[in-house]
């Protein structure tokens, strides 16, 4: 085996630094691969993450605003027919008091009676008793009124149906009469109504 010349061995050392370079070279190169495969999981990743939890968040909002917008709508739309009803609604509580207080409907009957040529006797309020009459009215509570009246049998018809016509609408339940007329011609007569008033804590709530 001979000795290498000189140039020889320059050239096997310029060989191994090549491949200790290369070397160096691909260990740098792996390095930095994965750092950027770290950079990626560890900052990309959630950044990703990031950004989806806010577009939901987005979403979320943009259908909060919209539900928002449509009870905005329906209150401003409500506020506009009761500006455009308010007279209705008004004398809504003279019709249907929230109170026992029936006042239109007192000067009503008497205004009755008397264009009827009935004279009003007496007049009486309840609580209504009749747990065979149902409603699906959810506001209104039925009441009892009682009306003792004396006049001519002629005239009771039309009595009767003026009192159903009244703007209070009620209903006439029952009646009953005397059997004895006085020196006037007239009979005494018990008629029975129903009438409503509002139940006030539910009509607005």
């Amino acid at each position: 085996m001979g000795i290498a010349e000189p140039s020889q061995k320059t050239e096997y050392a310029q060989i191994i630094k090549k491949g200790a370079s290369k070397k160096v070279d691909m260990v740098f190169t792996g390095l930095t691969f994965i750092a950027a495969t770290l950079l990626i999981v560890f900052a990309i990743v959630p950044t990703v993450q990031t950004v989806k939890d806010i577009d939901r968040e987005i979403k979320k909002k943009e259908q909060m605003s919209a539900a928002l917008g449509k009870k905005l709508e329906a209150l401003t739309s409500l506020d506009t027919q009761y500006n455009q009803n308010k007279e209705i609604f008004d004398s809504l509580e003279l019709i249907f008091p929230t109170t026992k207080e029936f006042t239109l409907l007192l000067a009503n009957i008497d205004a009755v009676t008397q264009r009827n040529n009935f004279i009003l006797q007496s007049i009486s309020f309840a609580e209504y008793r009749n747990r065979d009459y149902q409603t699906e009215a959810t506001v209104l509570n039925p009441f009892s009124v009682r009306l003792s009246v004396a006049g001519s049998k002629a005239d009771l018809t039309n009595l009767l149906k003026d009192l159903e016509q009244m703007p209070m609408f009620p209903a006439i339940e029952s009646m009953a009469y005397s059997s004895k007329v006085d020196k006037d011609g007239n009979i005494n007569y018990s008629i029975s109504l129903r009438v409503y008033h509002l139940l006030e804590h539910k009509f607005y709530e």
